[in-house]
């Protein structure tokens, strides 16, 4: 008789496998524009699409798209839709006021975006200027006009920034000797940003009618000083003859922070270490 062996089945389970969250895929994904050259107005635009995709060349929706432009803040971009759509687009707006060529790239979830694109901007801005320069327009001859000798500061986001008067240029340039001058022409394509105020902890400043007496400190804000030994903590005994009085014309320039309640409170060195330029000051960068 012969035997009989039971032989039992093995049991498999079919589990499924693990599918991992689609991800931005960096050469399939593209930034275009409708236009590649626009005037530097300021006004004529171009729509600049970033389309994210990912490995299989689908479409990724939800990814959060950062533009930027290799000409920094000198090019204006604004934000459409800044996360991806079901076609897995995102949209922005470009313009400039300075000529040359500006190109755009884009991150879509942190991944940098291989394909990018170029405009060139033209009928701008064409004079030399370079962040940080100092410039004026030409002196028209007129004792009796003023515009002439305005000086403004030319900052990183391509604006210009004016000096409200002598006392606040001081706190940031011994003299005017980098002062360049350009045809009126091109200083009417630099549209004005804001007024420059004080230097942080540079002096002590009031206002006319405020009796209080303040700290400028980084981009404007000014920091009570609380009691005369405070003030004299932070600028010596002579600290009277190191405040300058402020025109209420000029009041919205500036922005309030905490008082002051003793010297060690705001150390003068780290102050104005932290505002080394005006671009830095402001924030510009």
């Amino acid at each position: 008789m012969k035997k009989i062996f039971f032989v039992s089945a093995a049991l498999f389970i079919l589990l499924p496998l693990a599918v991992s969250a689609a991800s931005v895929d960096a050469l399939n994904s593209r930034v275009s524009s409708e236009k590649s050259a626009l005037k530097a107005d300021g006004i004529e635009n171009s729509t600049v699409t970033v389309t994210v995709k990912d490995i299989n060349l689908a479409a990724l929706s939800g990814a959060k798209v950062v533009l930027t432009s290799s000409r920094g803040k000198v090019d204006e971009i604004r934000i459409e839709s800044d996360v991806t759509d079901s076609l897995g687009k995102a949209y922005f707006l470009v313009s400039s006021l300075k000529n040359g060529s500006s190109v755009y790239s884009a991150t879509a979830d942190g991944v940098l975006i291989q394909r990018n694109v170029s405009i060139e901007y033209s009928g701008g801005l064409s004079w030399d200027i370079k962040v940080g320069d100092l410039i004026k327009i030409p002196d028209d001859g007129d004792m009796s006009t003023l515009n002439d000798t305005a000086v403004y500061y030319y900052g990183a986001d391509g604006k210009r920034y004016v000096f409200p008067n002598e006392k606040v240029y001081f706190t940031w340039y011994k003299d005017f000797n980098a002062v360049k001058t350009i045809p009126i022409d091109q200083m009417s394509l630099i549209p004005i940003g804001s007024n420059v105020t004080y230097k942080p902890g540079s002096r002590l400043v009031k206002f006319q009618t405020d009796t209080k007496t303040y700290l400028p400190t980084k981009n404007g804000q000014l920091r009570w000083v609380k009691t005369e030994a405070v003030a004299s903590g932070l600028f010596g005994s002579d600290w009277i003859h190191q405040v300058d009085d402020i025109s209420e014309s000029f009041y919205v320039n500036y922005r309030f922070g905490e008082p002051i309640e003793s010297a060690l409170d705001a150390p003068l060195d780290i102050i104005r270490s932290q505002s080394a330029d005006i671009n830095i000051d402001k924030g510009l960068e």
